[in-house]
């Protein structure tokens, strides 16, 4: 049987951590909102789309064999052959954040209304484009594999330790802002190839949903419970995520129509142009940096895009300076990241 190829994200960090000088202020505790949960439609169409794929994938992208795995996988096994999880092996589309399309379908698995439908077709393919197809083979897959959701998963040390981290306050001493930040956390045990940020649910300002996987933390050859412990991955992902809410209004502020075309030209094809992620991936590491190691941001940022450099070095102005406010340092890395984009350009 053929190999497919994925594309997922692979998250590396530093563990070393030494002093990191800049003038701190006390941090306060922050309005936030972190929740966490499991989502049984992406769940259920996590179990067709490994059905479909778990025999063809590297060994180090299959599921971890937990007992979770036990109760929520390893029955449905015998249903392969459905027509829905043929449709995914024999189809086009195998990005691991296949699943998350479920979230365009109601608690009945039929489709929701205003969904953004280009959108869709373009991170879905013919799943966006047929949305009451894959709610009709949804809907046959649950009744046939009877679907049950017994989860069972301790979530609150998880909470408690983002908590004790003091990840919204480290954010709003960060930013100096007092904004009130949602993020929603869906937990995916199944998945171990992609985090993935969930930007088609038309989620309310300042709020984030975002699909986080297990990672197996000993050998994958044997049972063993599932426990979802905090971590430096899972630290790095959380305070990733929170960034976007701070830097969303200046990314739609600053970064226009004439900016896209420039870095969607074709000689661009094959360099990283997101420059929302650049910018988001730059801040990340500095804000790891200040709080966790000079070392810590450091190695973080050798693994990011190399424009996501020049943001954690021109942050250095901002970190240093107590009194500038964090739009006005945003709009001069907009700016720098725009002239090295025209100046490559007209070479």
């Amino acid at each position: 049987m053929f190999t497919h190829k994925i594309k997922y994200l692979y998250f590396a960090l530093g563990v070393l951590a030494i002093g990191c000088q800049q003038q701190k202020t006390p941090i306060k505790t922050a309005e936030k909102s972190i929740t966490i949960a499991i989502d049984d439609r992406v769940e259920l169409l996590r179990v067709a789309y490994f059905l479909a794929l778990e025999d063809s994938i590297d060994v180090d992208l299959k599921p971890c064999y937990t007992d979770f795995y036990q109760r929520n996988f390893e029955p449905y096994k015998k249903y392969k052959n459905h027509p829905l999880v043929q449709k995914i092996r024999t189809g086009d589309e195998w990005n691991a954040d296949l699943p998350t399309i479920a979230l365009c379908l109601d608690k009945y698995l039929q489709p929701k209304d205003s969904l953004p439908q280009k959108e869709l077709i373009q991170q879905f393919g013919w799943y966006g484009a047929h949305l009451d197809s894959l709610s009709k083979l949804l809907i046959d897959f649950k009744k046939t594999i009877k679907f049950s959701n017994s989860y069972n998963v301790n979530f609150k040390p998880f909470l408690d330790a983002i908590t004790a981290s003091q990840i919204p306050e480290k954010l709003h001493q960060f930013f100096r802002t007092d904004k009130k930040t949602n993020l929603h956390i869906l937990f995916d045990p199944l998945n171990r190839i992609t985090n993935k940020a969930i930007t088609f649910t038309n989620n309310p300002k300042n709020e984030r949903l975002f699909l986080i996987t297990y990672l197996c933390d000993q050998p994958n050859d044997t049972v063993k419970p599932l426990h979802l412990r905090w971590n430096e991955d899972y630290r790095r992902i959380v305070i990733h995520e929170n960034t976007h809410m701070y830097t969303n209004e200046f990314f739609s502020k600053y970064y226009d129509n004439t900016f896209d075309s420039i870095v969607h030209q074709e000689k661009f094809k094959d360099t990283y142009h997101d420059i929302d992620e650049i910018m988001v991936r730059g801040i990340t590491a500095k804000i790891l940096a200040l709080n966790y190691g000079k070392s810590v941001g450091d190695e973080e940022i050798k693994h990011q895009p190399k424009l996501s450099k020049m943001v954690y070095d021109d942050l250095e102005r901002y970190t240093t300076n107590n009194q500038m406010p964090f739009e006005k340092i945003y709009k001069v890395i907009i700016d720098d990241l725009r002239t090295h984009f025209l100046t490559a350009d007209n070479e």
